[in-house]
């Protein structure tokens, strides 16, 4: 039986500032630019300026892959911003998970862009926390070029806020709301909430779209049906009160539009609760009248009807069907769409190349290739919803630490699924064409069953070298993950420290693979103990073949051949 070994806990970097700078030449952004990104729009940037939350909501998992809340200094924060907008870029996304927590800094940074005069709009599709904010606060953000302002309440319902940990200061949060909405109704603002919580009621959750219809102008709401992710909190107290394991695993793979197994109340109030809140309120004809001109101010045609098609369950054709339905005729709007040209950035990856000049490696370098699952091949499934393609900064972050770590010493490239290649045939040219000496895959809990084909063809293609996995979905759940076979190892958490020392061991070692006792010396990683992997103490097959008066048979499946 196999044995998950778990190793202690590394460290967080807390000064992000010692971090070098995310090398954007890593990846080709002229193939993400045509594609709508996390903030539902296209010719953006994404930055990071911190990491981890300081909350503890329980049906999140963002505080288990980083335990404590960093962030870059505003300098750094504002450098890269200026870097990125030098470079024709007009919109930057943050895709912190709670950016305005130290408000100082948050007013500070907007200072400097105020000062500087950037024509920059700035996105916050992972959302600010709404009760944080005051009106001196929200003033100087949208003066500062705040367009896509994203907000989470989740639950109206004073019990289940405290019962999820979320804590919200829902007046103050209203307030905030309230203002933004009166005194900049030129800012998209977006609302999040959720419906069907273990244990909610039918009346909290009726709070929660009462909260969003008083909301009157808000452009974007949202009440997403509660997902159940494993590791989480949320999981723990979904089966202390009832929910079988067997509806958890189920929901998972499900879309924020589907009615899953979890929910507290019968599907037919959920139904009405979503037909209400769709007819009623984002369908309303006075609403798009006001709303509609502002969005089209700042969206393109194809990122409206991305945005819109997102309410639905079945596809449609985008805002047309949208305008049919809520009897608007066209003539009403009495404006266009911005036009893509007016965002399209000339030259972008030749200013990239200029700013991040091209690495040498060594012959000798250890290649490594970094893959995103993160988006499923076209051929398998069209989910509008996950239908977001953008770089994975993530892999960027680590690529330009184990750059800056090794020099020479490695040769890293960047693959993302349906981007960089959209089937296994297209996966499998990329690892003949760059012979990687490890391979890193990361992924998110939504894609795992995808995560795992993708390995499996992997291995079955003959890649007998090491491969290790990271991201949300390993972390938090490496348990399961390293029931498969074909993974050497997960990354807990941050994964730059980590991965350099797995490089640097390998690099020393001169061996494709790190034995057991090399694997037990790394903090931050979990991996399997058994006969399957290799990883015990079994004795390979350089030592057997020394030994006389022994027979052993050499093959794949007892690890006593020449690989190992």
């Amino acid at each position: 039986m196999s044995k998950i070994i778990l190793t202690k806990t590394r460290n967080q970097i807390n000064d992000l500032d010692t971090l070098p700078i995310y090398d954007r030449s890593l990846v080709d952004y002229s193939k993400y630019n045509k594609n709508i990104g996390h903030a539902g729009v296209k010719y953006s940037m994404a930055v990071q300026a911190t990491r981890g939350c300081p909350y503890r909501c329980f049906y999140c998992d963002v505080y288990k892959t980083t335990l404590h809340h960093f962030r870059r200094s505003v300098d750094s924060i504002y450098e890269e911003v200026k870097m990125i907008a030098d470079m024709g870029v007009k919109r930057i996304e943050f895709i912190d998970d709670i950016f305005n927590v130290k408000a100082k800094d948050f007013v500070e940074f907007f200072n400097r862009v105020i000062k500087d005069n950037l024509k920059v709009s700035f996105f916050f599709p992972t959302a600010l926390k709404g009760d944080l904010l005051t009106k001196e606060v929200i003033d100087v953000m949208m003066q500062g070029g705040a367009v896509g302002v994203n907000v989470s309440l989740e639950s109206a319902s004073p019990r289940m806020q405290k019962v999820m940990r979320k804590n919200l200061n829902i007046p103050r949060f209203r307030e905030n709301l309230e203002y933004i909405c009166k005194e900049y109704p030129e800012a998209v603002t977006t609302l999040n909430t959720m419906h069907g919580f273990p244990t909610e009621t039918e009346e909290e959750a009726m709070m929660t779209l009462k909260f969003i219809k008083d909301m009157k102008w808000v452009h974007f709401p949202y009440t997403h049906v509660v997902r159940i992710f494993p590791g989480t909190d949320l999981e723990k107290f979904a089966l202390n009160h009832g929910v079988p394991k067997k509806a958890i695993s189920e929901n998972i793979d499900k879309s924020y539009h589907e009615v899953t197994p979890t929910l507290p109340f019968s599907r037919e109030f959920t139904e009405k609760y979503k037909l209400s809140f769709l007819k009623d309120y984002v369908l309303n004809k006075e609403r798009l009248l006001k709303v509609l001109p502002i969005q089209m101010k700042h969206f393109t045609e194809d990122e409206l009807n991305q945005k819109y098609s997102s309410y639905f369950p079945r596809k449609i054709n985008g805002l047309s069907d949208v305008l049919k339905i809520a009897r608007i005729k066209e003539e009403e709007l009495k404006i266009n769409c911005l036009p893509e040209e007016h965002i399209a950035i000339p030259n972008l990856q030749e200013k990239i190349k200029k700013r991040f000049p091209n690495l040498k490696s060594s012959p000798e370098a250890k290649k490594l290739l970094l893959i995103n699952i993160s988006t499923h091949f076209t051929k398998d499934r069209d989910v509008s919803e996950y239908d977001v393609l953008e770089p994975p900064l993530g892999l960027i972050a680590l690529l330009s630490y184990v750059n800056h770590t090794f020099g020479e010493k490695v040769e890293g490239k960047i693959i993302k699924s349906r981007v960089d290649f959209d089937s296994y045939e297209e996966l499998n040219k990329h690892i003949d064409d760059f012979k990687p000496d490890i391979i890193g895959v990361s992924t998110m809990t939504f894609h795992k069953k995808f995560f795992h084909e993708a390995i499996k063809n992997i291995r079955d293609y003959g890649f007998k070298k090491m491969i290790i996995t990271g991201g949300p979905h390993p972390t938090t759940s490496y348990q399961e993950v390293l029931k498969d076979k074909n993974i050497d190892l997960c990354v807990i958490g941050e994964g730059e420290s980590t991965l350099a020392e797995i490089i640097e061991k390998l690099i020393n070692s001169k061996k494709e693979k790190l034995d057991y006792k090399q694997l037990k010396s790394i903090n931050g990683i979990a991996f399997s103990q058994d006969s399957n992997n290799g990883y015990n103490k079994k004795l390979d097959y350089k030592q057997l073949k020394s030994i006389n008066g022994i027979a052993l048979s050499q093959n794949s499946n007892n690890r006593y051949d020449k690989y190992e």
